[in-house]
């Protein structure tokens, strides 16, 4: 029976990608607030109120039930694009500032929480060394969900208005909380009679004994700071350059490229995990920077090229984190990252509107490829390239 739950988890990512409007998310926003600035910083309420929740709803994880954790972030989130949709036809900033907050609220209780109820789920089934390529397999169906929402953006943008867009993109949220309400809680390895207090300790304990765990956390977190911002921000520039509607064309593109990059992950898995990695890393950047040096037309179809590594970045990286984390308190731990991921990518979000209210779209997307180089070199240096087992 808890089989099912690799299926569930495949469904809930397929219908997590069909947020219609994503492509055009700043774009709303702008609509709403009239500025890039308070534009982005819905964004970054998004990452400010899932860092505040993000232990907490780690800790509830552990000790209480994985799917009730899974099952309260899929209805924040649904309530989440009910008062975005109101927040344009209200013209209210104020319900969009709300959404954003309960937006980060339901990420808090899915993050952390949904990996470790894949890895536990394998481990009961015994099919624990499968992790890497099942979990880029059901990441997988995220990118399709993805690329079926930005075809279908395409065409209601086109005949059709935005914020009808919006409205619509409610539906699959709504479908998610079905799909999470059918999963199987896995075994769980939490210790009985841990106090919340003790919980948290052992857990800030791990990070400060396990030096690998900090270095893997901490690049972690700046270079998903840095992707998440310029996916958010980069149709901004995009517009500029080419109408609206291909917009959304450019991002069913790059969510195809997404797509194939995780079915390409069981070809790149028997190397090392920290080189893979590290080239993953670097191959975005450069084709990001050579995007935007080509600055014409072509460049929004260019760049979508750099999907083709997230699908080992991501896989990558999660396995490097759960091969260090405590068995039972996967989700704290994976919290605290978050937590710190969070601030990190609020603070990097806000930083992009902030600077292309001043300066141009263009330049904010030159400085945030330059930093991921930047990382990529620091991967390669920081890290012996030594097998882990």
């Amino acid at each position: 029976m808890i089989r099912r739950n690799i299926a569930l988890f495949k469904c809930m990512n397929f219908l997590n990608g069909l947020w219609l409007f994503s492509a055009l998310a700043v774009i709303y926003f702008d609509q709403v607030t009239h500025s890039y600035a308070l534009a982005m910083l819905a964004f970054s309420l998004v990452n400010i109120s899932q860092s505040i929740a993000e232990i907490p709803c780690g800790m509830f994880s552990d000790r209480i039930s994985r799917k009730n954790t899974m099952l309260l972030g899929s209805i924040f989130m649904f309530v989440n694009m009910l008062l975005w949709a109101l927040a344009g036809f209200l013209e209210s900033p104020v319900l969009l500032f709300l959404g954003s907050a309960l937006r980060g609220i339901g990420l808090a209780f899915k993050s952390g929480t949904d990996t470790a109820m894949i890895y536990e789920t394998l481990q009961q089934i015994r099919q624990r060394r499968l992790f890497m390529d099942i979990l880029s397999k059901i990441t997988s169906f995220y990118q399709l969900g993805a690329l079926l929402a930005a075809f279908a953006a395409t065409f209601i943008t086109y005949y059709f208005s935005l914020q009808t867009l919006v409205y619509l993109a409610i539906i699959p949220f709504f479908l998610n909380v079905i799909v999470t309400s059918l999963m199987i809680n896995p075994k769980s390895y939490f210790e009985e009679g841990m106090s919340p207090i003790k919980q948290l300790k052992k857990s800030l304990s791990t990070f400060v004994k396990n030096r690998k765990l900090r270095r893997y956390a901490v690049l972690q977190i700046f270079n998903n700071a840095l992707l998440v911002s310029t996916f958010r921000f980069e149709s901004t520039y995009y517009e500029k350059l080419i109408p609206l509607y291909f917009v959304n064309i450019t991002r069913a593109l790059q969510h195809s490229l997404g797509w194939l990059s995780f079915h390409l992950v069981p070809l790149v898995s028997k190397i090392n995990l920290l080189k893979l990695l590290c080239y993953s890393t670097l191959g975005n950047a450069l084709v990001r920077l050579i995007g935007l040096l080509m600055n014409n037309p072509i460049t929004p179809f260019f760049t979508s090229m750099q999907n083709l590594f997230y699908g080992s970045a991501v896989s990558s990286s999660a396995t490097l984190l759960q091969k260090e984390y405590n068995k039972g308190l996967r989700a704290t731990l994976d919290s605290i990252v978050g937590l710190f991921g969070g601030i990190a990518t609020a603070g990097v979000g806000y930083l992009f509107g902030l600077a292309a209210d001043i300066y141009s779209s263009r330049a904010i997307l030159f400085i945030a490829a330059f930093c991921s180089l930047a990382l990529a070199f620091v991967y390669g240096r920081l890290f012996k390239p030594v097998k882990l087992k």
